[in-house]
């Protein structure tokens, strides 16, 4: 920056209270920032009464409305507004602030400054523009730059990798991807892409399902009765329990629901298998009903109940069963009631006997077999008729 002479400081000294600082920029050949920055270090300050005298007047009202108008109904800016009207820019802010009016954010004022103005850089874009493309990887490199700053904070303040404090974040502590991008202060669609850049598997969808339950649930307290009426609620639990249902069943026969065998299932199919029966796993009934085991061939279903769930009799008293436990004898006995009148035959183990009279329960498929292989010999297809 060329620095100032001592005649030119002279000049300004003298010349500074009663003169324009776009006059004296001009006859010194300076900046108006070089004129303010001048004038703050000499500590110099306008004549009051010279300013009144050339500050330009104007007859214009500038009504909230009018203003307002122009800048929200006709789209254009404080400084078209400015220009339209013949004054200065600063004008325009003062009667903004003076009447309230809000002004917009400057994300939206080049939206609307793109969309009504000429703008250099319409229609380009980083395939058709090398200009486009420079400025594109320059604020790319300027992001990268700052996160790399920002990660190396972060690896300073954990004192590990940043791959490790993700992973620790998500799959130790058990946080959402959205509590992640708050805790660290990345936005969360970054931290999605570095998870994946990672490689880092992502937690099944229903176990963020089963999270919501009690008072984190965004429909805790309220029923469907609240939200649709007693009628339309009826209707949309009968439409939502047979889809349910339905999916469910679909689900576990494709291996696709959270489903684990029980221990007492396991038991049962390991003895099952050492024996030599053939069996079925989960296996479907119309859609309606999936069987823990069953021998399609000879129509026989095998259920493996747990004591407390489907509330072993020989344990539990009829009288002090819970909700879940009369709910689940009731669905027992409906499910027993279905399939015997459709000819199945259904054998059920409490998990005590499983687990104590195995061999015991194992004899009584063995004969339940038996059984059903004679009815078999017993039936006469039409080829036999025929044979004869």
């Amino acid at each position: 920056m060329k620095r100032w002479t001592s005649d030119e400081i002279s000049y300004f000294k003298k010349n500074f209270s009663f003169t324009l600082d776009k006059e004296l920029a001009k006859h010194l050949n300076k900046g108006l920032g070089g004129i303010s920055y001048m004038a703050m270090k000499l500590n110099l300050k306008k004549d009051q009464n010279h300013i009144e005298r050339i500050k330009k007047k104007t007859d214009i009202e500038f009504k909230k409305d009018k203003l307002e108008d122009m800048y929200f109904n006709r789209k254009m800016s404080m400084r078209k507004i400015a220009k339209t009207l013949g004054v200065g820019k600063t004008t325009i802010e003062y009667y903004f602030d003076k009447h309230k009016i809000i002004k917009r954010s400057h994300s939206d004022s080049n939206k609307i400054r793109f969309l009504t103005e000429n703008i250099w850089s319409k229609g380009l874009s980083k395939k058709n523009s090398e200009k486009i493309m420079r400025l594109a990887n320059k604020v790319s490199e300027s992001h990268k730059k700052r996160r790399e700053e920002k990660i190396n904070i972060l690896e300073k303040k954990y004192g590990k990798d940043f791959r490790s404090i993700i992973y620790d974040l998500y799959w130790k502590e058990r946080l959402t991807q959205e509590k992640i991008s708050k805790e660290l202060k990345i936005d969360r669609s970054r931290i999605i892409k570095m998870m994946r850049d990672f490689k880092i598997n992502l937690r099944p969808n229903y176990e963020y399902i089963a999270s919501l339950k009690g008072e984190n649930h965004p429909l805790f307290g309220i029923t469907w009765d609240n939200l649709l009426g007693k009628e339309k609620s009826e209707i949309r639990k009968s439409v939502y329990g047979a889809r349910f249902r339905e999916l469910t069943i679909k689900r576990i026969k494709n291996n696709e629901f959270p489903f684990f065998d029980t221990e007492i299932e396991k038991i049962m199919a390991k003895e099952l298998a050492k024996r030599g029966i053939p069996f079925v796993k989960q296996f479907d009934i119309d859609n309606k009903f999936v069987c823990d085991f069953a021998i399609p061939f000879l129509k026989i279903i095998i259920e493996c109940d747990g004591d407390y769930w489907h509330s072993n009799p020989k344990i539990y008293s009829n009288i002090n069963l819970t909700y879940d436990q009369k709910k689940n004898t009731q669905r027992d006995k409906f499910k027993d009631k279905y399939l015997k009148e459709r000819g199945w035959l259904v054998l059920r183990f409490f998990e005590s006997d499983i687990k104590q009279n195995l061999n015991e329960c194992i004899f009584k498929i063995n004969n339940a077999i038996k059984e059903r292989m004679e009815e078999l010999k017993k039936i006469k297809s039409p080829i036999d008729e025929v044979m004869k």
